[in-house]
């Protein structure tokens, strides 16, 4: 005697296919916007003073044009950000995700500034101009 194929037993093997592809899409869909971002990661040039950070080892430049504050940190160590403190310099990097937002590290409820790798750093003045940076 053949086993007879139950409508009900195809109804739920589909439903279930269906649930297990529905549950999958919001995976591939965050996997897929994490790659544009890493790929869309375009560099940023800014030209501004550059400073020691007010916290921490790092570095900040004010970008003269748009007045937007930049993290910096060195790329490798063939940049070298701390021999132009004080120097009206062109920085260029890529933009790194910001380590302070982690809960609870921005206290204060102060914008973050963006965090910039810098690949390169072109000295532009020995000094930075007057009431800037």
């Amino acid at each position: 005697m053949a086993k007879k194929f139950s409508p009900v037993w195809a109804y739920l093997t589909v439903l279930l296919a269906a649930l297990v592809g529905l549950a999958m899409t919001p995976l591939a869909a965050a996997q897929d916007q994490a790659q544009t971002q890493q790929t869309e990661q375009k560099p940023i040039t800014a030209t501004g003073c550059l400073q020691k950070a007010a916290s921490g080892n790092g570095y900040q430049l004010t970008d003269s044009s748009t007045m937007k504050t930049y993290d910096l940190t060195a790329s490798t160590s063939d940049v070298d950000l701390s021999a132009h403190v004080g120097h009206t310099v062109t920085v260029t990097g890529t933009p790194q995700a910001a380590a302070a937002a982690e809960p609870g590290a921005n206290p204060a409820g102060q914008p973050q500034n963006e965090q910039l790798s810098v690949t390169d750093v072109k000295m532009v003045s020995s000094s930075c101009q007057s009431g800037g940076q």
